[in-house]
C-alpha cells in the first residue's frame, strides 16, 4: 500500500480524507493534499488506536483502517474526487473538414506531448491551418509559459472537434486506431538539457551552452523557477 505523509498530494490522500472525515477526525473539505489539518487528524487517530503517531499513512496505519471495516480495497480502487473538482472542456471545434467522423466504440486514450507553446487554442488553429491533413486530438491541455511562469492556460482543456469526431494521431492513415481511440494533447517543451541545448547548425547537431546549472528547452528557452 502507498505511504502518504505531509506534503503528498493526489487521490489516495482524498480516499485517506474522507476516511478520517466519516471518523469525525477531519471536519474539512477534500482537497486531496495532505497538508497541517489532514497530519493532525492521522495523529489523532493513530493515537486513538495505539499506534505510532507521526501522522504517516503507511502499513500500520492503512491496516488498522482495514480492521476497522471503515475502508477497504474498493474504496482505495475508487478515489474520492476533491468536493470542489468541476471539469471545464471549452470547445475549439475546427472546420470540419479537418477531422473525420465514426461510429467506432472508443476502447483506448493515447495522450501526446506538443513540443510547443502553452495555449492549446493556439494548438488547435495549427492544426486548423496546417498543410497536414486530418492530423489533430480530440483534447487538448494547456500548459504553463515555461520562460515566464505564466499560468493562463495552465490545465485549460480544449476540445478540437466533437464527440464521435477522430483525427490521425498516430501517424498518417486512417485505420482502426485511430477511429477507436481518444487522443488528448498536453502542450509543454518536452524534455529539458542542462547548462545548454542541442541545435541543429548546417545539419549537424550542436550543442549551445549557456547558462550552468539552468535548464533549456529544445529551443533554448530558460527553464523559468517558480518558488
Amino acid at each position: 500500500m502507498e505511504t502518504i505523509r505531509k506534503g503528498s498530494k493526489g487521490l489516495i490522500v482524498g480516499t485517506w480524507q474522507e476516511f478520517l472525515k466519516n471518523l469525525d477526525l477531519y471536519l474539512y473539505k477534500i482537497d486531496n493534499d495532505f497538508g497541517n489539518l489532514t497530519h493532525n487528524a492521522t495523529v489523532k487517530f493513530q493515537s486513538i488506536n495505539g499506534l505510532v503517531a507521526d501522522g504517516i499513512v503507511g502499513k500500520n496505519t492503512w491496516g488498522k483502517a482495514y480492521e476497522l471495516g471503515i475502508i477497504t480495497t474498493d474504496e482505495l480502487e475508487q478515489p474520492v474526487i476533491p468536493e470542489d473538482f468541476n471539469l471545464v472542456i471549452k470547445e475549439a471545434h475546427m472546420p470540419k473538414s479537418e477531422y473525420r467522423t465514426t461510429s467506432e466504440k472508443k476502447d483506448w486514450v493515447f495522450i501526446h506531448h506538443t513540443a510547443g507553446w502553452n495555449n492549446p487554442f493556439k494548438t488547435i488553429r495549427n492544426w486548423a491551418n496546417d498543410s497536414r491533413g486530418q492530423i489533430a486530438t480530440e483534447f487538448c491541455i494547456g500548459g504553463q509559459k515555461i520562460d515566464t511562469g505564466d499560468i493562463e492556460y495552465d490545465g485549460v482543456v480544449a476540445q478540437a472537434f466533437p464527440e464521435g469526431g477522430y483525427g490521425w494521431h498516430l501517424g498518417i492513415g486512417n485505420n482502426i486506431m485511430h477511429r477507436a481511440s481518444v487522443g488528448i494533447e498536453v502542450n509543454n517543451f518536452g524534455f529539458l538539457t542542462e547548462g545548454g541545448y542541442y541545435k541543429r547548425i548546417n545539419g549537424v547537431k550542436t550543442w549551445i551552452k549557456k547558462t550552468p546549472g539552468k535548464f533549456y528547452t529544445y529551443v533554448g528557452l530558460k527553464l523559468q523557477e517558480i518558488k
